[in-house]
């Protein structure tokens, strides 16, 4: 799949376990994919007792509303935009790592990915880029 749009987004990362079918389906007419709803219990896992709200709105609204809205923007271009989102961000750790991975689940090619990271290194700094060729290096090298 070809990537058609530039976009930049702003959003927080963490360690997420997140499951959904990768395919998605047409709609009646043929006309547009419908969405395939995600469901994120990493939240609730991890804070559930300690943030209830913030495990809520992380597995029902960011995941269970936001990246279920596959139909309208599809989980290869949500997977591109946030990690475009983090590097620009700075945030090169382990959840960088969790959404590369991600990516690479929601169809993200290893020669897609490397357009992405250099792109990035010329837009949000050099220094990052090599940080998520690193990351990106791992997650692709088992392909």
């Amino acid at each position: 799949m070809k990537i058609k749009k530039v976009v930049a987004a702003l959003c927080g990362g963490m360690m997420m376990v997140m499951s959904v079918a990768p395919v998605m389906a047409a709609d009646a007419k043929g006309d547009r994919p419908v969405a395939k709803k995600i469901v994120q219990t990493a939240g609730r896992d991890a804070l559930g007792d300690f943030a209830p709200d913030f495990a809520r709105y992380n597995d029902d609204i960011l995941f269970g509303e936001v990246w279920s809205k596959n139909d309208v923007l599809s989980l290869h271009d949500r997977s591109i935009v946030t990690i475009s989102a983090l590097v620009a961000s700075g945030v090169i750790d382990s959840s960088l790592k969790y959404h590369i991975q991600t990516a690479k689940s929601n169809g993200v090619t290893k020669e897609e990915m490397a357009e992405i990271i250099t792109q990035l290194g010329f837009y949000a700094g050099w220094p990052k880029a090599w940080a998520a060729f690193r990351m990106a290096k791992e997650v692709y090298a088992d392909k």
